[in-house]
């Protein structure tokens, strides 16, 4: 169980990250000079949801693994759940600041600008992607 529920959610991480990025192809910097953003992204943002909540369940589970291999005690593992939970929602507040920069409507915007805060957007959850499957595949594949 808790491998399906592991693969399950780190594979709806992936999905709603391949989605944000389908639907963010007519915008700067994957077209030149990009459609600017309106009203209609607002749905980026439960889809966005959708995928940090898919990415904490996958780092929840690797924790409490993580945890049992370690053979921690319940306070050191409630400890190393918070840890990485906590963690996970600074890195979660840093991503829908950058998206909030990436989408807003700023008369100084240039390509590049759009390009580093797109990379940062689509790179910071897949780094965590693919950390926790590395993780997840090496020292736990059970």
């Amino acid at each position: 169980m808790n491998q399906a529920l592991f693969w399950g959610s780190w594979f709806v991480s992936l999905g709603s990250t391949a989605l944000l990025f389908f639907w963010s192809l007519p915008l700067s910097p994957f077209t030149h000079p990009g459609m600017k953003a309106n009203e209609a992204v607002i749905i980026f943002f439960p889809v966005a949801g959708i995928r940090w909540l898919g990415l904490a369940s996958t780092l929840f589970l690797l924790a409490i693994t993580w945890g049992q291999y370690l053979n921690l005690e319940a306070v050191y593992a409630i400890s190393l759940l918070i840890f990485v939970l906590v963690l996970h929602l600074f890195f979660g507040v840093i991503n829908i600041a950058i998206m909030n920069l990436w989408l807003s409507v700023e008369p100084i915007k240039t390509r590049t600008t759009s390009a580093i805060y797109a990379g940062i957007y689509f790179g910071l959850p897949m780094f965590w992607l693919l950390l926790v499957a590395a993780l997840k595949i090496t020292y736990f594949p059970n």
